[in-house]
């Protein structure tokens, strides 16, 4: 089941954390069943100023982070060795072995990876999915999103974009925010077509 899953993976999680993650479970079962089903999701008010004619639907705290690299510059060290062959030898191999080192920690902090892991506030509405970072808001517009792609038995989902960095949101809720998620990319009638949605289908644990 997908509730033994999530225990497995976390390597055992104690008994509140157990009965929170179980209940997200149920609800996201039953979002998907209500959506799926013709159904439409429930307006949530929230205090965030949204443009006109927009809803919210959505108020939580997720796990956020994005995925790009970096320009990381370093410096080469080109010292000047006096002396006999051995001392300028042992000198030179020295500098190699420091640059070399350099390189491959400036190498290491440019590639591309998951960065600016935090918790967010996640506020979905039936336009965007708008996320504060501890220092400001962040928009993502829904019909902006190329691909949505989500794991909820691990409880995580990820926004690929046309023009931005690939967009990552984690946590109990996601499960239930995936469904959220998916009825306004797609549709209800694309609920049933997303394999990564059966788990839900299945209905609760």
């Amino acid at each position: 089941m997908a509730a033994e899953h999530f225990h497995r993976d976390e390597g055992g999680v104690d008994v509140a954390d157990w009965d929170e993650w179980t209940a997200a479970w149920r609800s996201a079962t039953h979002l998907y069943a209500h959506l799926a089903g013709g159904g439409t999701p429930q307006p949530l008010f929230t205090p965030v100023r949204l443009n006109p004619g927009e809803t919210s639907f959505c108020d939580l705290t997720v796990a956020y982070s994005r995925f790009y690299g970096m320009d990381v510059s370093y410096q080469q060290n080109s010292g000047f060795f006096f002396g006999s062959p051995l001392f300028v030898a042992a000198g030179l191999a020295a500098n190699a072995v420091g640059n070399s080192v350099a390189r491959n920690r400036a190498q290491a902090m440019a590639a591309p990876r998951w960065r600016d892991h935090c918790l967010a506030r996640a506020v979905v509405t039936d336009r965007r999915t708008l996320c504060f970072t501890g220092q400001q808001w962040l928009a993502f517009d829904h019909e902006a999103v190329v691909e949505f792609t989500t794991d909820p038995p691990r409880g995580v989902c990820f926004l690929n974009f046309s023009g931005a960095e690939p967009l990552c949101l984690a946590g109990f809720g996601t499960p239930w925010l995936s469904v959220l998620l998916c009825y306004f990319l797609y549709g209800s009638a694309g609920l049933p077509r997303l394999p990564y949605l059966r788990s839900l289908a299945a209905g609760p644990v």
